[in-house]
């Protein structure tokens, strides 16, 4: 009759190190997507406790990285539905899906941050700075490489000239104070998706214009 053979030295302990080897291998391999979906929930519950006009903040400068198809949708939506709208807004956006940060989303919050101190305008109504034509082209291109400012005595109005020679093409854009009150506009550019204005020489006074097209 057989009998079962006690277990040849050493096979034991060969057993269990193989077994737990196995198990360390699963832990490591599932621990960081673990950790990862979890950072990811904590992110997408950051709007959670965000109330509607705090959701409201958060689109509205978004009208300018938005596709066609993205217009239009969040002002017809419920308070979860907008939440749900920022959501997938930018996850598709995120360089590193799955962390708890949002790169491109942070940057773009702190230029909001930026350009609402810096341009915010005042007068018979308050305008925050992402809404002005510095703050627009602040939020899609980030700090001008180079500026110039013309104020004071025989400047005509005063103006801001902002140049980006970063990239391939090198952009000015020429902004002026047409109210006197701080309130600046865009009215010469050399970048085409910027039309200028016509009449942008004699806004800024003649014996200006040529510095303009010289910065």
């Amino acid at each position: 009759m057989f009998s079962e053979l006690p277990p040849a030295p050493g096979v034991c302990s060969r057993v269990i190190l193989r077994r737990c080897t196995a198990v360390a291998l699963h832990l490591l391999a599932v621990g960081p997507a673990a950790q990862a979906q979890a950072d990811s929930t904590r992110a997408a519950d950051r709007l959670g406790g965000f109330s509607e006009a705090q959701l409201d903040s958060l689109y509205g400068p978004l009208v300018y990285l938005m596709q066609a198809e993205e217009r239009g949708v969040y002002p017809a939506l419920s308070l979860a539905g907008k939440r749900d709208f920022l959501r997938r807004f930018w996850a598709p956006r995120d360089p590193t899906p799955g962390t708890s940060k949002n790169e491109t989303e942070e940057t773009f919050n702190a230029r909001i941050a930026v350009v609402n101190r810096k341009f915010r305008e005042s007068g018979t109504s308050h305008v925050p700075g992402w809404r002005t034509d510095r703050g627009r082209i602040y939020l899609e291109y980030g700090p001008p490489d180079i500026t110039l400012g013309r104020r004071g005595p025989g400047v005509a109005v005063p103006f801001d000239l902002w140049k980006y020679t970063r990239g391939k093409t090198m952009r000015k854009y020429c902004f002026v104070d047409l109210t006197g009150f701080g309130n600046y506009v865009l009215v010469y550019s050399n970048d085409p998706a910027e039309p200028s204005r016509p009449d942008w020489s004699v806004l800024v006074g003649d014996e200006y214009a040529e510095d303009v097209l010289r910065f």
